[in-house]
């Protein structure tokens, strides 16, 4: 079942945090819980931000948040994602099609001219990639990286 997450689902977001921090290629630093809880708080209960998750059960098992907001110097509106992740047994499906379906309905309500997403995390970006470009994003450049030394 997908459904708008709220402030009652921090704990379980959290949850699936600790096994996104587990699973990325930033494993050398902890989550900050209380940071995330508070933005968390924060964010779930707001016109301006997407927040949906699919669960079995009553157990949150993929997330897609995001926001709309518009561009410091252009007159063009983005919906960017915050955070995505499925946890990893339950990969593969079409949940994640249908929440990214339902993040562009949002964005267009939200008169958003373009969705953006930023795969970064070192979970398998290449498949991460690929499944966003078959259901209709466009590679349109770079994110780099550099540890400060």
């Amino acid at each position: 079942m997908i459904r708008d997450l709220t402030p009652s689902d921090v704990d379980q977001l959290i949850e699936l945090g600790h096994v996104m921090s587990a699973e990325t290629g930033f494993v050398g630093f902890r989550m900050h819980e209380p940071r995330a809880r508070f933005i968390l708080s924060e964010i779930l209960c707001l016109d301006t931000v997407f927040a949906k998750g699919v669960f079995q059960g009553d157990t949150l098992v993929s997330v897609f948040i995001g926001e709309a907001a518009d561009h410091a110097f252009m007159d063009v509106r983005f919906a960017s994602d915050l955070f995505i992740y499925a946890h990893p047994d339950h990969r593969g499906g079409i949940s994640m099609a249908r929440l990214s379906k339902l993040f562009n309905i949002w964005a267009k309500d939200q008169g958003a001219d373009y969705c953006k997403l930023e795969i970064s995390a070192r979970i398998d970006n290449d498949r991460a990639t690929k499944f966003f470009q078959r259901v209709g994003y466009t590679d349109v450049g770079s994110l780099l990286m550099k540890e400060v030394a």
